[in-house]
């Protein structure tokens, strides 16, 4: 596998060669102090891309990619972005990044600092770069608003819209807002069945009409307590609800000639509930030490079914398999960290935090002939997984020089997870997780990052518990004693920004992981299942490249191009074949490409944004599947601000919708024998969407 890490290499290489023609503009736009360790655009650097919001600006910021941070796992300690507005976080789990920037008029913001290296009076949490907004002061009540209308491929309608307001009261900042969307996408299948010895069996054509919608309501308090300290609460509360009507024909190939086999169908209502609330409050005891104390608390309800799937042969009903599954989850957490400022060159913050988090499911099967409906016995169906968890924490950040920055932290997390219902047991982990990093900034221009840390991956409630999707003839079986996979990770980075707006970023890293997560077997009483499980110790090799650049030296005026690659190799031995193989789920190549260029006379801008996958593998026990995207997602938009705070965007998504292939090979017996028992061939669509959206401020 590691011949091709010349071909890796060469790419990532190829992706810097257009940088030092392309990125000459020397246009300073700062009104903040420079420093090696922050550059900061004022508003100035960003009129050329008309924004309404600060998102608009921060996504134009050279050399920087928004991140929420993991916000999927349980707990605080690795849910923290890369966003800062007027040096604090904003929002924790409970309200996106992008929502709060998109909450932000442009007309607001006094100017945008990138931050590249760690500093005292900003906690990094594990990134690499932040970005600050400030604010101008005495802002005032301000509102935004927008609207989409979306239409797809055979006349289906839908669309969002988004209202929010903030003011201020006294000392409470107050922002509330109101989300909607609907969408009602079609998607269409052609499946093709072949025997092991190649000869067609069957063909089938699978149309599916989705309709989805969601209300969400979101609201921000904020009030200074005095002088030394800040309360925000956060909340959100969301419903939706998911409608499907499948149907599909299947031919035969008796005698080799297609003819009806039959028909199925099958139609259900999904629907969910839930909510967030996050308390924060800061204190600064001194000018050394500061408190932060957060408390977060989410639920979440989700209801499937019934429903049932229906066969005829084709015009007689012959049998239908009936599905129904619900779960509820509740995650309760309590953070408290310190931050100590010892002198110019030493800050620690230490802490804990304590959680409590739980997961109820159940699932059941039936089945119908038509004359009576006897259940279908499926392990760990039914089954209520809880986890009490407790992490300490420390970190240092250590300022050798001006150019020179070491951060190292320890946190050592101790938890006991108990399950009951189907499966009874309780079990305990606790794991250290060391961290350090060196950031060195050789020049203004230049700064390099050296990383090493160990991440132990949460278990995953759901895969406790067994899951069916009946349509795709598939399930997997709850496994009980699946444990964390555990990784230890070296990375380094180097970072060079040309000009005033342009940027690259090299990184290459290595992944070490103890116990992979993927699938092993499970045998029941009632059959050979798949379960999520550990298959042993991997690797993972990466080199990744970004760059941002603009395009005013080859006469594309207020052009920018940005651009990600990204090539993995990843390896591991297959217990079960006694053979090396790539890990499952994972795509050798990403390519992301983001092309803006504005016309500021005529107050258009246009782009296009095009992302690209390589074909990915999926190892089970008696499958092997190969799943691929090969003409890549290409939008393209051009929108319009010549009227005062409201622009209007038309675009299209998805323009080179060919379909998602996907190829499944099933085995006798298991992919070890290596004899073919059948291959199925897959291609879905759902066509280009066509979009209009107006966006505005008041």
């Amino acid at each position: 596998m590691r011949g091709t890490l010349t071909a890796g290499a060469a790419a990532l290489a190829f992706l810097a060669m257009p940088v030092m023609a392309f990125a000459q503009s020397n246009t300073d736009y700062s009104t903040a102090p420079q420093s090696s360790a922050i550059v900061g655009f004022d508003t100035a650097f960003f009129t050329a891309f008309n924004p309404v919001t600060a998102l608009d600006m921060v996504s134009r910021v050279p050399g920087f990619s928004l991140s929420g941070g993991d916000t999927e796992r349980r707990g605080l300690a690795d849910s923290f972005g890369n966003l800062l507005v007027n040096g604090r976080r904003p929002s924790n789990k409970t309200i996106s990044l992008e929502t709060v920037l998109q909450r932000i008029n442009a007309d607001d913001v006094t100017r945008i600092e990138l931050i590249r290296e760690p500093l005292p009076e900003y906690e990094m949490r594990g990134h690499a770069r932040l970005v600050n907004v400030v604010l101008r002061e005495g802002a005032g009540s301000s509102g935004s608003w927008s609207a989409q209308l979306n239409y797809w491929d055979g006349v289906r309608l839908g669309g969002t819209a988004e209202i929010a307001y903030s003011t201020t009261i006294g000392d409470t900042d107050i922002n509330l807002g109101l989300e909607s969307l609907q969408n009602g996408p079609r998607i269409v299948r052609r499946e093709s069945l072949f025997d092991g010895q190649g000869n067609q069996i069957e063909s089938r054509r699978d149309n599916e009409q989705r309709l989805y919608w969601e209300h969400a309501g979101t609201a921000s308090i904020a009030r200074q307590l005095g002088d030394d300290t800040r309360l925000q609460l956060d909340g959100r509360v969301f419903t939706w609800e998911w409608d499907r009507h499948q149907n599909s024909f299947t031919d035969g190939f008796a005698g080799g000639m297609p003819s009806p086999l039959r028909y199925e169908q099958s139609q259900t209502t999904n629907y969910g509930t839930g909510g967030s609330f996050t308390a924060t409050l800061n204190h600064d005891f001194s000018e050394r030490l500061a408190s932060t104390t957060t408390f977060l608390w989410r639920r979440e309800f989700w209801d499937d079914g019934p429903e049932a799937f229906e066969t005829y042969d084709p015009v007689n009903f012959v049998d239908a398999i009936i599905f129904t599954a619900n779960a509820y989850t509740s995650e309760t957490v309590l953070r408290q960290s310190l931050n100590l400022s010892l002198n110019v060159q030493h800050t620690v913050e230490f802490g804990g935090e304590m959680a409590v988090n739980w997961r109820d499911t159940s699932l059941a099967l039936q089945s119908d002939d038509g004359v009576t409906i006897t259940p279908i016995a499926v392990p760990v169906a039914n089954t209520r997984v809880e986890e009490r968890r407790a992490e300490a924490f420390v970190n240092h950040v250590w300022s050798l020089s001006d150019a020179l920055v070491i951060e190292s932290g320890i946190r050592y997390e101790t938890s006991e997870i108990e399950q009951t219902g189907d499966t009874n047991q309780s079990r305990s982990f606790s794991y250290p997780k060391p961290s350090v990093a060196l950031t060195w900034q050789a020049d203004p221009n230049t700064s390099f990052r050296l990383a090493g840390r160990r991440d132990v991956a949460q278990l995953e409630f759901g895969k406790f518990a067994s899951s069916v999707d009946v349509a795709d003839n598939n399930a997997v079986v709850g496994n009980p004693d699946y444990e964390p996979q555990r990784t230890w990770t070296l990375e380094a980075e180097v970072e060079r920004r040309i000009g005033e707006g342009g940027s690259l970023t090299f990184r290459i890293g290595q992944d070490w992981i103890e116990g992979v997560d993927d699938f092993i077997s499970i045998v029941t009483p009632t059959g050979v299942f798949d379960a999520p499980g550990n298959i042993g110790n991997g690797t993972i090799f990466r080199l990744t490249g970004e760059a941002s650049l603009p395009l005013d030296a080859i006469g594309l005026s207020n052009a920018v191009l940005d651009g990600f690659l990204e090539w993995y190799d990843t390896d591991i031995y297959d217990t079960l074949t006694q053979q090396q193989r790539h890990l499952s789920n994972f795509r050798e190549w990403e390519l992301r490409l983001d092309y803006r260029q504005s016309f500021p006379d005529w107050n258009i801008t246009w782009g296009w944004d095009y992302f690209w996958l390589s074909d990915g593998e999926v190892f089970r026990a008696s499958e092997y599947r190969l799943e691929g995207h090969s003409d890549g997602d290409l939008d393209i938009y051009v929108e319009t601000s010549r009227w005062s705070g409201l622009t209007l965007r038309v675009g299209a998504d998805q323009i080179l919708d060919n379909g998602f292939s996907r190829q499944r090979v099933f085995y006798t017996g298991s992919r070890a024998t290596g004899v073919v028992n059948s291959t199925e061939y897959r291609n879905q669509r759902q066509g280009p969407l066509f979009y209009v959206e107006l966006r505005g401020t008041f």
